[in-house]
């Protein structure tokens, strides 16, 4: 990756393998790549925090990160993504942002969110989104093959409720999977989401798609809870999502319209023809288990790909601040999922 203000820069940076390690030396921040079955040496960078190109440091293998590099990072709003092997999401770390209206609306969210009609209509509404989103990235394919899913996709909008998204959620979830593993060349090997008939799961991916899905996910999580906890809301207290120990419930919420800037990317890679972004055999080796490690070239073109799709514009509602005449604006992706949970304070958490 090159500097910030260069071509090619995407603000986060991929340190995998064994012995990889974030420190503090001398005030600067060491960041340490580990060694893994594709690379054979470690690549090893020194920046002052406050030169520091990237925005997101995502962490997928055995090593180290020091409390002082912590302490620097969230001080400076550097999101920390620790993963493991297989890309699924061990730990979200972000600073604590200042708020003085932080603990209204941790109350406000616990009081609306015990509500069950303000779930049921929170829920419908994401998933009305949800299902919008998936539309859009099945029509920007401009296949044949995918009208008939995309009449589905609408229909099923058009019958959504507050009493049957949850069904209709499911459904439409098998129809959209179904299709999009057919978008892959057989030698990925993908078949379906984690392999579990469409569920998602907690095991680990199998095949090369699901490894870069679960790598998507994982970033686009961390992002979320960035905001989630910057507005001072409880991340493990959703509307949608059941609520138990562990999970962050809120996060997996807000992230179900924007999962399909993650399926794009990994549509994007698998069929990119240039030599640099193209996906290799060599790319991704079996464990014992059977479970797919990717290599730190494939992670790091997709991850770049991710962030340059969450940096696409496109016009939306948009309430706050200026607008165009029709009540739209050109967002990026991000900025979208921000004022999604604006739009939730906004309308339930206001006292």
């Amino acid at each position: 990756m090159t500097l910030r203000g260069r071509k090619n820069h995407y603000n986060i940076k991929v340190l995998t393998g064994y012995g990889v390690s974030v420190s503090v030396k001398n005030h600067k921040l060491i960041l340490k790549n580990g060694l893994d079955p594709f690379s054979h040496s470690q690549e090893t960078e020194e920046w002052f925090i406050t030169n520091l190109p990237y925005e997101k440091i995502l962490i997928s293998g055995k090593g180290y990160v020091s409390t002082d590099a912590l302490a620097l990072l969230s001080s400076h709003y550097r999101n920390v993504i620790i993963t493991d092997s297989f890309g699924k999401p061990i730990s979200l770390i972000n600073g604590v942002m200042e708020s003085s209206t932080a603990s209204k609306y941790r109350i406000a969210q616990y009081d609306n969110f015990r509500k069950p009609e303000v779930c049921r209509e929170l829920s419908r509404k994401t998933i009305h989104d949800k299902l919008e989103s998936q539309i859009r990235f099945l029509k920007s394919l401009e296949r044949k093959d995918s009208e008939k899913i995309i009449q589905t996709l609408q229909k099923k909008i058009s019958e959504i409720t507050i009493q049957n998204y949850e069904s209709i959620e499911k459904s439409s979830a098998n129809v959209y999977f179904r299709y999009y593993a057919t978008l892959f060349n057989e030698r990925f090997g993908f078949e379906s989401r984690n392999q579990s008939s469409i569920r998602i799961t907690k095991r680990n991916a199998s095949d090369p798609i699901n490894g870069l899905l679960n790598y998507g996910y994982s970033v686009l999580a961390g992002e979320i809870c960035k905001y989630v906890c910057g507005f001072g809301l409880d991340p493990y207290f959703g509307y949608m999502h059941k609520n138990h120990s562990g999970f962050m419930s809120l996060v997996y919420d807000v992230i179900e319209p924007f999962r399909w800037v993650v399926e794009s990317s990994v549509y994007d890679i698998a069929h990119a023809t240039n030599n640099r972004y193209k996906m290799r055999l060599s790319d991704f080796v079996y464990t014992r288990d059977g479970m797919v490690v990717l290599s730190d070239r494939v992670k790091k073109n997709f991850l770049e790909k991710l962030e340059r799709n969450f940096q696409i514009k496109k016009e939306v509602e948009f309430k706050f601040g200026r607008s165009k005449k029709t009540g739209l604006n050109n967002l990026e992706e991000l900025t979208i999922v921000k004022n999604f949970i604006v739009t939730i304070i906004d309308h339930y958490f206001r006292y």
